[in-house]
């Protein structure tokens, strides 16, 4: 109920925007045709707008609960007494008198469509090409509705005939039949509101406006068809559904008839209505969603940093070996772990690791023992000409352990199904070219020679309907395709960003894991015996006579182990 009144009162307040952007800006153009589908849109996007809203995502910090709550005791119903209270529904009353009324004046809307029906069975009918002209007995208003033009010939003249029947066709060929019934339908609905009326009374007017401004250009004797208008005045007609020849106030028509032309550069005026729907969309249809971050992460015994570093320990688990190899495999380099051999306690104590980049040689790292393998650094680094350099670096355990590795973080799942086999898209039929309208209205030669274009036009538009048709219907099930192959990108994008600020707050993390890995790996010797750190800080330089301090990292013990096995072989 409350989501349906709030939609009421948005598209209420939509369509008073469009009215009052038509008042302002568009009522004294001359902008008929253009003016029409403004109205129409104008209602058809007060029905939709209010419908479309936009999702805002604010992540935060997830709260504990109070212990308050942890320890309350729920109470049941036998424990709590809760009043039932008999109160009036006003609100379902109010409604339900409202949808009443809403219903009263559609059924009116029918009993008029039944009435003009049942009228022009009774009276004589003559098909001509474009409309069908009944010829009514009783002295009322000319009108038509559809393909019906309803006139009592006895009334007027010849020529003020032909000057009504030129106005009333261009209703009918227009179809504006539809508009009048639109806008009654819209009045039912939303009767309540004051706005909807004038709204229906602007979009009746200007169809006048189309019909006159069309029908002063065709007829030669414009003084006949300014007295036609002010002989009918005292006719008046009482079906509401109808196109009537006299529609709105005869003062109104006649001055619109010599209003010059509207340049056009005024129709700048029709983008005035934009930022309003713009801001419409921003106040009211963006939905703000809080979601709680996840605090909890998968413990894990290596990590891996955006440049490719990662550390192997003794417990790492074969599911985690496989990780990394899939980690640090792609087109330029492979890794590959095997002869995997662990001890009762689960610890790897033997291991071979190789590192594959397709070049003529290739690093390996294999270590055989009854004790736990030392931790082991695998990296992958690039320097600014792109040159890739891959290995592994010895780190001593308890180094290891006495770092703590920032954990990295999880990138989001991308989604599951790619745009693959996806159809072409339907290609348009090709429409005539529109004929040019002569300059001069006035240049009879030039005058026929676009209504002969124009009729060619109409027969080449006509023939290009069953392929229009075709190539709707081709694209509905083109647009069915996209959604259906359409992956949650924008979900997936806004992860994205927030796994990208993780990652770069890893990396100041990895940035200073990795110093302090080489700090605490360094050894220290004094005369060839080794010493800790804070002997060597002790030591006063002055008072020893040979002081030979050396830093040894795991790269260099590495490289004096290779030599030693060279020259066992």
């Amino acid at each position: 109920m409350e989501n349906l009144l709030i939609y009421f009162v948005k598209v209420n307040g939509l369509i008073i925007l469009f009215y009052l952007m038509y008042v302002v800006f568009l009522r004294k153009e001359t902008f008929f045709t253009p003016n029409r589908w403004y109205f129409l849109s104008g209602l058809v996007l007060s029905l939709i707008l209010p419908l479309v809203t936009f999702t805002k995502t604010i992540w935060i910090e997830p709260t504990p609960l109070p212990e308050v709550y942890e320890e309350s005791i729920p109470l049941t119903y036998s424990q709590v007494e809760i009043p039932v209270q008999e109160t009036i529904d006003w609100s379902l009353i109010l409604m339900s008198a409202y949808i009443v009324i809403s219903i009263l004046i559609i059924l009116k809307i029918g009993m008029e469509l039944v009435s003009f029906f049942k009228r022009i069975q009774k009276q004589n009918k003559q098909k001509e090409s474009d409309y069908t002209l009944v010829d009514s007995n009783s002295a009322e208003n000319p009108f038509s509705f559809f393909s019906y033009i309803v006139i009592n010939k006895e009334m007027f003249t010849e020529e003020e005939l032909q000057h009504i029947l030129t106005h009333e066709s261009i209703h009918v060929k227009q179809k504006h039949s539809f508009d009048v019934l639109i806008g009654k339908v819209f009045c039912a609905i939303f009767w309540v509101n004051p706005i909807i009326w004038f709204y229906r009374k602007a979009m009746l007017q200007n169809l006048e406006f189309i019909a006159d401004n069309e029908t002063f250009q065709q007829i030669e004797n414009k003084y006949l068809y300014q007295k036609t208008l002010l002989k009918v005045v005292t006719h008046q007609h009482d079906l509401s559904i109808t196109n009537q020849f006299y529609q709105s106030l005869i003062k109104k028509r006649i001055v619109m008839l010599h209003t010059n032309q509207s340049h056009k550069k005024n129709a700048w005026k029709y983008a005035t209505i934009l930022p309003l729907l713009v801001g419409f969309m921003l106040l009211f249809q963006i939905e703000t969603v809080a979601q709680v971050k996840e605090s909890k992460i998968e413990e894990t015994n290596y990590a891996v940093s955006s440049n490719y570093s990662s550390i192997l320990t003794k417990n790492t688990t074969d599911k985690e070996l496989r990780e990394l190899e899939k980690t640090f495999s792609d087109e330029k380099h492979k890794l590959k772990i095997s002869k995997v051999k662990r001890n009762k306690k689960g610890e790897i104590i033997e291991i071979k690791l190789l590192f594959d980049s397709g070049k003529s040689y290739v690093e390996i790292l294999e270590r055989k023992s009854t004790e736990p393998i030392e931790a082991i650094k695998i990296f992958i680094n690039s320097d600014k000409d792109d040159n890739v350099t891959c290995g592994f670096e010895e780190i001593s355990n308890n180094v290891a352990d006495e770092v703590n590795y920032p954990e990295p973080p999880t990138p989001p799942t991308p989604p599951s199904h790619p745009f693959e086999d996806l159809m072409d898209a339907p290609t348009p039929p090709d429409f005539p070219e529109v004929p040019d309208f002569p300059s001069n209205m006035d240049d009879k030669k030039a005058m026929e020679k676009y209504e002969k274009a124009m009729v060619s036009f109409e027969k080449k538009m006509k023939s290009i309907e069953p392929k229009m048709k075709e190539f709707e219907k081709k694209m509905e099930v083109y647009e069915k395709e996209i959604k259906r192959k359409e992956p949650d990108m924008k979900k997936f994008e806004e992860e994205m960003k927030i796994f990208e600020q993780k990652m770069k707050v890893f990396e100041k993390e990895m940035e200073v894991y990795e110093k302090e890995i080489e700090k605490s790996s360094a050894e220290y010797y004094i005369n060839g015996e080794k010493v800790s750190k804070e002997e060597v800080e002790k030591t006063q330089t002055n008072e020893i006579e040979s002081v030979n301090i050396r830093k040894n990292s795991s790269p260099n013990r590495i490289e004096i182990k290779k030599k030693e096995i060279k020259k066992t072989k």
